[in-house]
């Protein structure tokens, strides 16, 4: 599974948004239960991820939890769950260095954990599950793209001016010959 192009997902259904929220109900305010479970499968899935993170993962559950759990509580408002999810997927690349490839594994985990938190999984919730997290990654992606793309154009502005200085410090050296 290869994660998917921004210009290839769309926003899920109200339904499909309805059905992720219902797995998330039963969870407490301020529960890391989810983060707790979704990184216990996500280093199974890839131990290799385990040493991306710090050895206290407590703070690390905090952030996540909530994260997701605005992300859902909040899909109703596209443009501004779009618009922080791109810069998560900003800061994930440039701070962290994921990469796409990471993406499915986060997926896998992401699913079993709340398959393992929900009394009433079914098929159903797995699939709404995906869909939303295409549209999650999706948008993730997006924003890791467009810091790449502005950490580039930075890169070449910055180095633009001392080329074309130092084309004018060897000219003028010449020229002094």
């Amino acid at each position: 599974m290869h994660p998917r192009s921004i210009h290839d997902v769309r926003l899920p259904s109200a339904h499909v948004i309805e059905q992720v929220r219902l797995t998330c109900s039963d969870l407490p305010e301020n529960s890391t239960v989810l983060a707790e479970s979704f990184y216990r499968h996500l280093f199974e899935i890839a131990p290799e991820a385990r040493s991306m993170f710090a050895a206290d993962m407590s703070p690390q559950h905090e952030r996540m939890s909530q994260a997701l759990l605005d992300v859902v509580r909040y899909l109703d408002r596209p443009e501004e769950v779009q618009q922080y999810l791109r810069r998560l997927g900003a800061h994930h690349h440039r701070e962290l260095g994921i990469k796409p490839e990471h993406y499915p594994n986060v997926g896998r985990a992401m699913v079993r954990a709340v398959r393992d938190l929900s009394p009433s999984w079914s098929s159903s919730f797995s699939s709404s599950w995906i869909m939303v997290y295409e549209w999650i990654t999706a948008n993730m992606l997006a924003g890791a793209e467009a810091d790449a793309e502005a950490a580039a154009a930075r890169a070449a502005n910055t180095a633009e001016p001392r080329t074309a200085q130092t084309v004018r410090t060897a000219a003028h050296g010449a020229a002094r010959r």
